[in-house]
Formats: C-alpha cells, sequence, structure tokens
C-alpha cells in the first residue's frame, strides 16, 4: 500500500470521526475551574485581576529516556536532555534485567556504572526527571526476554532473585515511579508455544498462576506505584479476527481472566510499533473508527490506558516520507487525547539511528540522526504546548471568583505579580482559595 494512501485511508470517516474527536477532547480533557480570592478575615476581594497559565498536562505526554547521555558528546546530550523537556513530562526508565544487572548482585543504579549503550544507570534518569518534574514510569519488571546469562535455571531459585530484584529497585526508586510495566508480551508466549521459540528466556513464564504472581510480587514491594500489563501494536490493533472483534482478543481476554483471579492489574499497556508493512495490519491499525472501538472494549475494564510503546515510520530521510509521518502523528495524537480512559501517549524513540537492532530501518524517530527536528516533533510541540494550553487573564466577581476553562493540569496563578503553581485536576475541580495580603500570597486548598 502505498503510504500516502494511509491519510486519505484514515480520513475517509472524517465526517463522524473528526466530530467524535473533537467533541470528546473538550468534554474528557477539560474542566471548568474557579479561583476564589479572599482577604485575610475571609472577606472576597473583587475586581482584582488574576492570570492562569498552563505549565504541565495532566495528561502523559512521554518518551523513552533510553539516550539520556548517550551521544558521546557535551553539545548532543545537552541538544537531547533540552527537546525532551520541551514536550515530555513522563519519561521511561529501562528495567531491562540483564542490562541493569549484567553481573550477579551488582546492579547498574549509581551514575559511574559502566556504561551500556541504550541503557543510562537509573540514578541518572531518576535525577533528570525529579529536576525538571517529569513522571516516571518503569519498564519492565518481569519479561520473557533480555535477561542475565547468570539467571537460575530452576524454578524457585529464579523466582527468589526476580522478588530480590524487585525489591532492590523499589527501594531506591519505588516511591518516585508513578507506573510499571510489570509483565510485557505474554501473548507473544502463548502464541511462540505453539511455534519453534518456546517461551524465549524466562521459563518460569510457563508456570501456572505466573500472571498473578508477578502482579502479586509488584504490588508488594511498589503499594504506591499503578502496575501495567503491556502488549504489542498487533495482538491489540492488528487485522487478524483474533486479536480483535468486539471482546475476542487474546489480550483483552487474558485481562478478563487475570482480573477475575484477583491479580493486581492497574493499568493497560498497547504499543504502537506500527512496523508492519502489509496492507491490511496498515489499514487496521489506521483505522481511526477500530481503534475507537477497541479503546471502548478495553474501557469496560475501568483502567487507565497507556499508548505505551509508539513508533510511526518515516521510511527514510526524505521530505515526503517525512511529511507523511507528521501528518499520521497529527491524526493519530488527536484521536488518542480524545479517549476518556487514555491518559498516556509515549513515543518509543525520540531519535532515529538509536532504536533497538533492525527497528532503525523505519526512521521512526522524531528527531533526525543530528537530533534536528522532523515535521512530526514540531507537530506534538504545537500541539502539546500551544493548541492543547490555557491562558487566562481574569477579573474577580462580588464574591471574589474568577472562573476560567481550560486543560487539566498544573496551572500557574498569579496574583499581584506573585505566583504559585497549583493543581487543576479532574479530580479537584473545586474552588481553590487564594488569601491576598499587601506581602504574600497563600493558596489554600478547600
Amino acid at each position: 500500500m502505498d503510504r500516502r494512501e494511509l491519510i486519505g485511508w484514515f480520513d475517509r470517516l472524517n465526517p463522524h470521526t473528526d466530530r467524535m474527536i473533537r467533541r470528546d477532547i473538550e468534554k474528557y480533557r477539560k474542566g471548568l475551574f474557579a479561583v476564589k480570592l479572599q482577604d485575610g478575615e475571609k472577606n472576597p476581594v473583587a475586581g482584582r485581576r488574576v492570570k492562569v497559565k498552563l505549565k504541565k498536562h495532566e495528561f502523559k505526554f512521554g518518551s523513552a529516556l533510553f539516550l539520556l547521555d548517550q551521544f558521546g558528546d557535551e553539545r548532543r546530550n545537552s541538544l537531547y536532555r533540552e527537546e525532551f523537556k520541551k514536550v515530555f513530562n513522563y519519561g521511561v526508565l529501562p528495567l531491562y534485567w540483564d542490562t541493569l544487572e549484567p553481573e550477579k548482585g551488582n546492579p547498574r543504579f549509581s551514575r559511574d556504572s559502566v556504561d551500556i549503550y541504550r541503557r543510562p544507570p537509573l540514578d541518572l534518569i531518576h535525577e533528570y526527571c525529579r529536576e525538571n518534574g517529569i513522571g516516571m514510569k518503569g519498564h519492565c519488571l518481569m519479561y520473557n526476554s533480555f535477561n542475565p546469562k547468570w539467571m537460575p535455571r530452576d524454578f524457585r531459585s529464579l523466582k527468589m532473585e526476580i522478588i530480590r530484584r524487585s525489591r532492590e529497585i523499589a527501594e531506591r526508586y519505588g516511591d518516585d515511579m508513578l507506573d510499571l510495566d510489570v509483565i510485557n508480551e505474554m501473548y507473544t508466549v502463548y502464541h511462540n508455544a505453539h511455534g519453534e521459540y518456546g517461551c524465549r528466556d524466562l521459563p518460569v513464564c510457563d508456570e501456572k498462576g505466573h500472571e498473578k504472581w508477578c502482579f502479586d510480587v509488584a504490588k508488594q514491594y511498589f503499594p504506591n506505584t499503578r502496575l501495567f500489563w503491556n502488549e504489542g501494536c498487533y495482538e491489540t490493533f492488528g487485522s487478524n479476527i483474533s486479536q480483535f472483534t468486539g471482546d475476542k482478543s487474546v489480550y483483552y481476554l487474558m485481562l478478563k481472566r487475570w482480573l477475575a483471579e484477583g491479580a493486581q492489574i492497574e493499568g493497560v499497556g498497547m504499543q504502537f510499533h506500527a512496523f508492519d508493512s502489509s496492507e491490511s495490519q496498515e489499514r487496521a491499525v489506521y483505522n481511526p473508527y477500530r481503534a475507537m472501538e477497541i479503546f471502548d472494549v478495553y474501557s469496560e475494564f475501568g483502567l487507565p490506558i497507556h499508548l505505551s510503546e509508539v513508533s510511526i515510520p518515516s521510511y527514510g530521510n526524505d521530505e515526503e516520507g517525512e511529511e507523511i509521518q507528521a501528518q499520521l502523528v497529527e491524526r493519530m495524537y488527536r484521536l488518542w487525547f480524545s479517549r476518556e480512559k487514555v491518559e498516556s501517549i509515549v513515543w518509543w524513540n525520540m531519535a532515529d539511528g538509536m532504536a533497538y537492532g533492525d527497528e532503525n530501518r523505519f526512521h521512526a524517530g522524531l528527531l533526525r540522526n543530528d537530533l534536528s527536528h522532523k515535521p512530526a516533533f514540531d507537530v506534538i510541540d504545537r500541539l502539546v504546548n500551544r493548541e492543547w494550553q490555557t491562558e487566562a487573564e481574569l477579573i474577580t466577581d462580588e464574591s471574589g471568583r474568577a472562573y476560567f476553562e481550560g486543560f487539566y493540569g498544573d496551572y500557574e496563578v498569579e496574583i499581584d505579580g506573585n505566583a504559585d503553581i497549583r493543581p487543576f485536576h479532574r479530580e479537584n475541580t473545586g474552588y481553590y482559595h487564594v488569601t491576598a495580603g499587601p506581602k504574600e500570597q497563600k493558596f489554600i486548598l478547600p
């Protein structure tokens, strides 16, 4: 299929889907807020000018931080840091066991750890995220790939090592890790069991009740972190009838079963590595009405949904390929942002040439190899920082209140030149009381 036709394929349903997308962004991503201004005696202060400006979205726009300080020169390292925080408020930490602990008992936590490409020490990423107010997600705790050579083969010893690893990661980062991919691509395990690949290299995943055991262990050591199950793009959005037709998706049925069994699954991860070049698969994943139906079905669980690993290729550095990528990025981001239970979009590899293995041939970065902007990066920047933005100047009424409608997130509220950051999130849509004094502004939640 000519990739230029994908734009028309997506847009053919515009009379229906575009209206729904615009309506649902207003419905699910914005709220009506009020600032109430009062003096030290709790009397309303009328006629006072108040400025509000969105500083950080509640919605998580993210990317993997696997290339942090990985470029070999200070200029590019600094540029990567600046470009990342320009559009992203959420970052993924690599927990792959083989590179986090290549030597048993010596995990690569500290900044002075031995260098491994695409696997920065976790302390380095942790520090960068905390300094810049970036939320953190761990990926992934128990995975049937990328495991160390020294890993025990007998089930009891292996499970003891998994428990130790979970405890050590949690003790160091658990308080700051908002979310965690506990298991990853389990569908692939079952699928491959009928072929020649078996269970890859984590034999314990064949054990009866493995999925629930994983989430039980994770919740024990990460009690305040939300726990996700993460699956692949074509396992979720693919064209095969067993992958999605109503509730007959294999992933859907796996989640349904283990939730019924009491597994502490707290979020649904859906990858979007749109690498398959077959016409049927491309038509499936870029079908907006089909995507909406899929999100509606998975939303029945009442759990947050993450577009967890997004790769939309440009297939080269030519101008046409990059423009097609940008147009698809804009269409997909608008659709994903409009879905009620979707709360995060995570682009996987921010720059070309820095993906895993032969995935680099798809040129699915938002930046080129030299870290210059591709049009897709500018699309996300425009959406996140300009179109989906709220900024207003208000005047308090006789009751001391000033109302505004805006996107959910953290706002800078400025009164008489004094500013503070306040959260205006969907669960906190009430009044925000501000005591106005001649020397200070005190912000008090009701």
